[in-house]
């Protein structure tokens, strides 16, 4: 219920707040400069909606947006079988298509956290990769469609190393040429090591080595790399290290011109000692000439997120995700605008999160729960922008089943101050702030950012502050 409880004493001390704004109002106008800020890009989510209806689990979604259609994969899972089904958007996801599963030898699918299907797109064709172990060893295949995902062709073999071959990713060139990494285990199950594969055109190439597996060190061998590729189709990996048990962030990168991978190169520097194989790895973006990277850090539950220009691939800056936070933070993934956006797992109610991170303040802004209930297990987030708006989907479990759920940023603009909407910042604001301060009512991802004045994450005395400042000037 709201407050709006006039009494003497509240009047004396807005009376008391106003003439010390007043006096203050050097230091103020120092601090910030502020008239009233409208904010045209706000990625402020709406309400989550349901894609999938089944008597089963739906799980480990990936989406492409290409030619304006939503692309979304993900796992069935019905005991121990599993398949890949597909279903796509026409209209930013108000109506999805009716899933249907696209591998045609059934129930063979292994799938796990961070490693479920990857799905790219060129032109009119629609590549998704998953894991399998029909032959006995998991192996790594492609399912392709020609016509947008209409009709699917059966899907073939793409790795080519001997026994077990998993946690796969894959990226397209501007050719249309598949690039694909995922890890070689031996028979005994021992990492034997990372390779990369390059096909297209009818034509594949043999995998190479990545190089990441020595004697003193190799990938956390249960956490997912991830691939991506530059204009100039220089290919980058990030993946997980473990040295002696430190496992922080690295990159591996092949030059166009080169045959072979780089040294890696250190991304994280948290000497995060875990003596356990964790159950993530690290989220990689990049666009134009800049490369953003968010990676889990056990040793202090937090997510952390770096950009860097690709010529000096510099990641000594890293911020927290959600410093405000003190739960467990994990499983992030990334996609890039103008800014890194990200969006995660809290582990105190699973809950998903998004922010978006501004590399030019290396300040987090727009924090938010995505999901509405409060009863929901949620998991496997996934997020992707497009012409200025922001995707994301992820499984949620609100009975007995994970289904699959979506939302999407809303177009609606925000006066910051303006808590309860109405185009003008009044005295109504005030008491709807305070109301939100002291817990009277529970508000919503609107209302809080138009509460966060000085965007720092918090709503206090200080945005009350801020909010009189601009009614008295």
């Amino acid at each position: 219920m709201y407050w709006y409880a006039f009494d003497y004493v509240f009047l004396a001390s807005l009376k008391n707040i106003v003439i010390f704004v007043k006096n203050m109002n050097k230091i103020l106008f120092f601090v910030i400069i502020y008239t009233g800020v409208i904010f045209s890009e706000t990625f402020i989510f709406n309400e989550e909606n349901r894609i999938t209806f089944s008597s089963n689990d739906q799980r480990f979604p990936d989406t492409i947006i290409h030619n304006n259609i939503i692309h979304l994969t993900w796992v069935s899972v019905n005991g121990n079988d599993k398949n890949i089904f597909y279903a796509k958007s026409y209209d930013n996801g108000i109506t999805f298509s009716v899933p249907i599963q696209i591998n045609y030898n059934h129930n063979n699918i292994i799938a796990y956290n961070q490693s479920g299907p990857k799905i790219e797109a060129y032109h009119n064709n629609i590549f998704i990769t998953f894991t399998d172990n029909r032959s006995g060893y998991t192996d790594i295949y492609l399912s392709t469609s020609s016509d947008e995902g209409d009709t699917w062709e059966q899907e073939i073999l793409i790795s080519d190393t001997p026994h077990t071959n998993m946690y796969q990713d894959i990226d397209v060139d501007d050719n249309g040429k598949l690039h694909l990494v995922y890890f070689n285990f031996g028979s005994n199950y021992h990492l034997e090591d990372v390779r990369y594969r390059k096909f297209g055109d009818d034509s594949i190439q043999s995998s190479i080595r990545v190089g990441l597996v020595t004697n003193e060190e190799e990938p956390c061998d249960c956490c997912q790399p991830v691939i991506e590729l530059d204009q100039l189709n220089n290919i980058y990996i990030a993946y997980r290290n473990n040295i002696q048990n430190i496992r922080d962030t690295y990159l591996a990168i092949k030059r166009y011109n080169e045959s072979s991978f780089s040294e890696p190169l250190l991304v994280s520097y948290m000497q995060d000692q875990i003596n356990f194989c964790p159950s993530s790895g690290p989220a990689m973006r990049i666009k134009n000439n800049e490369i953003s990277i968010a990676y889990t850090s056990y040793n202090h539950q937090n997510i952390y997120t770096s950009s860097s220009s690709l010529n000096d691939l510099d990641f000594n800056i890293y911020t927290n995700v959600n410093p405000e936070n003190n739960s467990f933070q994990n499983y992030p993934f990334i996609a890039l605008g103008d800014n890194s956006h990200l969006i995660w797992v809290d582990f105190e109610n699973y809950d998903i999160y998004y922010g978006m991170y501004d590399k030019s303040t290396d300040l987090m802004h727009y924090i938010q729960r995505i999901n509405h209930s409060s009863e929901s297990i949620n998991l496997d987030p996934i997020l992707i922008f497009n012409e200025n708006m922001i995707y994301s989907f992820w499984s949620s479990q609100v009975g007995n089943y994970f289904e699959i759920y979506f939302s999407k940023t809303s177009d609606q603009t925000i006066l910051l101050g303006d808590i309860n909407l109405d185009s003008y910042i009044s005295i109504i604001d005030i008491l709807e702030i305070i109301n939100i301060i002291n817990g009277s009512i529970q508000p919503t991802n609107f209302e809080l950012i138009a509460s966060d004045l000085n965007m720092d994450g918090n709503i206090n005395i200080q945005d009350i502050i801020l909010i009189i400042n601009i009614i008295i000037n």
